[in-house]
């Protein structure tokens, strides 16, 4: 039994000594992996399987290597919102005849007016408006006529622009009392002009506007 035991120990240290032992794999006997051309497109390899690369080869891993580390930029259209960029808007103002919805001589000249300054916008907003006098119904169709006149007449002279109308009748008045006066300037159409402007335009604009 003692003999037995003895064996057990020598050979218990030789299998220690060997894993303390095991040689390390050189480093020219690991697996390569690299991009070849195989089977007439560009795939992964190893060891010796890669065929010698060529110049096309090393460029397609130049190109990939800076594909992986350079972030692509997200596209932004400077149309849209933008860090460097704010709307403006301009507003005007065309008046109609008691009960009409066509345009006047005056409407007409203020309307040639501003088409330039209508032709440099992202988009237009045209709401119309009616004084107290007469029924809802018939306030809030004239309110809409107004206003369908202005966007017809834009698209008439060339605005390709989104233009958006609203329409609301006996409200939103610009003077409240009960005189010819005051009626005489709330049967209107109004006119937004919105403009896309650098921020640095934009807030000299307003401080322009905060001295006066």
């Amino acid at each position: 039994m003692a003999i037995l035991m003895r064996m057990l120990g020598i050979g218990s240290v030789f299998v220690l000594a060997g894993c303390s032992t095991a040689p390390e794999l050189p480093v020219s006997d690991q697996i390569r992996h690299d991009i070849g051309w195989i089977d007439r497109q560009f795939a992964t390899c190893a060891g010796a399987s890669c065929p010698r690369p060529t110049q096309k080869t090393l460029a397609v891993i130049e190109r990939s290597r800076n594909a992986i580390s350079v972030s692509p930029q997200p596209l932004l259209d400077p149309a849209l919102s933008s860090p460097l960029t704010s709307e403006q808007t301009d507003e005007h103002v065309i008046h109609f005849d008691f009960g009409k919805s066509h345009l006047t001589e005056a409407g007409a000249r203020k309307m040639n007016a501003l088409l330039p300054d209508a032709n440099k916008s992202i988009r237009i907003e045209v709401v119309g408006r009616t004084d107290d006098v007469g029924t809802r119904a018939f306030n809030d169709r004239l309110a809409r006529q107004r206003a369908d006149t202005v966007r017809d007449w834009l698209v008439r002279h060339g605005i390709s622009v989104p233009v958006k109308v609203e329409a609301t009748g006996m409200c939103c008045y610009v003077d409240s009392s009960r005189t010819e006066a005051a009626r005489r300037q709330n049967r209107r159409a109004e006119i937004r002009l919105v403009h896309l402007v650098a921020k640095r335009d934009a807030v000299s604009s307003s401080n322009s506007k905060g001295v006066q």
